[in-house]
């Protein structure tokens, strides 16, 4: 089912309900307001013929052409305790209009009858009247006024579906939008601030989300076949370089050992990466002091080798963390900070500052070159950041200093 159909049948629903209790109600005080006026008319009746009971034992004939006369058929009777003594008007009875309301006063209904009895003493007058001719009244106004309601109802629910036509559209433009988004379908632009303008923005933001994140992913898995190809095609050059040889020299297996490492890394910064993306966290209390002191000592040798100085300034910052995700954040910010610095110093740093605990890795440049792309290790560090609930900052001035943030008092994970 359509949502403007829906929405039309709601429209019908609702005008059939209210019209269905507005004819209620007005029934009912129809009623109400007749039978009050019945009553009225009867007790002015019911008086004039209990005074004449009262003033003589003969009530004159006058009393009871009155009654004939009227606009409506009425009846009128006279007991003295439980002995009928006069009856007249346009009809009667053997037994009392309504016999359980002698000596008492007030209108009832009786056999289609509408009562009113006046008592005085031992005589009761009951003045009757047949409600045959208000109810046919009142039924015809059910009569026509059910039809009309339908009719009302169905006007109702043919304008509510025309203006949900009209209300429903730009919802209809987005979901083309969204169904044929692979297609490279634009987002409508809705004005206005109602609510199919606000969803129009929102979903326009989440497709240029959506987007991005798939650019991002393309970009990685271009730099992660690239990064792939290198070790793997120097891998087997050299394997391809034993087997004509027929052995393997010492340089040969240096080359295997270093590409072997470069494809242990990558895989490592690809578990990492998917772990940190998936929210796979397995948190425990560490000290980002010990963190970078033993990350100084496993780099040493390979800031001799490069020719660089390495050094180290920890202070304790406690938090909760994942030490096997902030280890792998870290080789990453070292190895690229050693691999890229020409000359000079890499620092590792550690510390606490307005609640966080941080760890830094600074070098003497030249820093990252401008508009080039994000490699894999320096998304693996924001991934590890955003799924600990830290902070990611790149600061550049004669170098980098790449800082990561995390809660000093986190949760446990």
């Amino acid at each position: 089912m359509s949502l403007r159909l829906r929405l039309a049948l709601i429209a019908f629903s609702l005008t059939l309900l209210g019209l269905g209790l507005g004819l209620f109600s007005t029934y009912q005080v129809l009623e109400h307001s007749s039978l009050a006026e019945l009553d009225q008319e009867l007790r002015f009746q019911a008086g004039v013929v209990l005074r004449a009971a009262l003033e003589s034992q003969n009530i004159p004939d006058e009393i009871a052409d009155e009654l004939t006369q009227s606009n409506r058929p009425n009846s009128a009777q006279v007991y003295r305790g439980s002995q009928k003594i006069w009856e007249g008007g346009t009809f009667s009875s053997e037994l009392p209009f309504d016999a359980h309301m002698l000596g008492r006063q007030g209108p009832s209904e009786l056999g289609g009858l509408r009562v009113y009895t006046l008592s005085r003493g031992d005589l009761s007058v009951q003045v009757s009247a047949p409600l045959g001719l208000l109810r046919e009244t009142l039924g015809r106004f059910v009569e026509i006024a059910v039809p009309i309601a339908l009719l009302l109802s169905l006007l109702s629910a043919g304008l509510a579906y025309v203006a949900a036509a009209l209300a429903v559209r730009p919802l209809e433009r987005l979901a083309h939008a969204a169904l044929h988004f692979e297609q490279g379908a634009a987002i409508p632009n809705i004005s206005g601030q109602d609510e199919a303008a606000t969803l129009a923005r929102s979903f326009a933001s989440l497709m240029g989300h959506l987007k991005e994140q798939r650019e991002r992913e393309q970009q990685f898995l271009a730099y992660a076949a690239h990064e792939l190809r290198t070790p793997l095609s120097a891998f087997r050059a050299s394997l391809e370089a034993a087997q004509l040889k027929g052995q393997v020299s010492s340089e040969q297996l240096s080359r295997l050992h270093r590409e072997a490492l470069r494809l242990e890394t990558l895989a490592q910064n690809l578990l990492a990466l998917s772990r940190a993306e998936s929210g796979e966290v397995r948190g425990q209390p560490l000290d980002l002091a010990d963190l970078v002191s033993e990350a100084f000592d496993r780099f040493q040798p390979l800031a001799l080798e490069r020719g660089l100085e390495l050094g180290l300034e920890a202070y304790p910052a406690p938090t909760y963390a994942d030490v096997g995700l902030l280890e792998q954040a870290l080789n990453n910010l070292v190895h690229n900070a050693l691999r890229y610095t020409a000359k000079g110093s890499v620092t590792l740093k550690s510390g606490l500052e307005d609640g966080w605990a941080w760890l830094e890795v600074a070098d003497t440049g030249p820093g990252f070159r401008k508009g080039a792309p994000e490699g894999l290790g320096l998304r693996v560090v924001r991934a590890v950041a955003q799924v600990l609930g830290g902070e990611l900052s790149i600061k550049q001035h004669q170098g980098s200093q790449i800082r990561l943030r995390l809660p000093q008092h986190g949760k446990a994970i």
